[in-house]
């Protein structure tokens, strides 16, 4: 449990705290309070949908919520939102490399 809580904390999401904090004038330990239960279901889902359909479904639906991310975030900040879709774009190709990489150089 300690690996994983090290594991989903990123600093995307703290910097989208911050941004979101400014922007509307809250506090960001709400936000990450508020953020944190709103994002249980879609981590529920994700989870099944990778359990279901593997790891690139979980990745596009992954990419489905930075984009919808994106969408909301326009208004506030168009830099944050092009941000949030180009990172996306690297996690998917970073999976991919990790992948291809991995299985040229370590052998089971």
């Amino acid at each position: 449990m300690l690996a994983y809580g090290f594991f989903i904390v990123c600093p995307r999401m703290a910097a989208m705290t911050n941004i979101i904090g400014k922007n509307f004038d809250l506090s960001i330990y709400w936000l990450a309070i508020a953020g944190t239960l709103f994002s249980i279901p879609l981590l529920l889902i994700m989870c099944w949908v990778i359990q279901k359909w593997g790891l690139m479904a979980g990745l596009s639906f992954a990419v489905l919520t930075d984009f919808l991310s994106a969408l909301i975030l326009a208004p506030v900040s168009i830099r944050s939102a092009v941000e949030t879709f180009i990172i996306a774009i690297f996690v998917v190709a970073g999976n991919r490399m990790a992948v291809w990489i991995t299985s040229r150089f370590m052998v089971q």
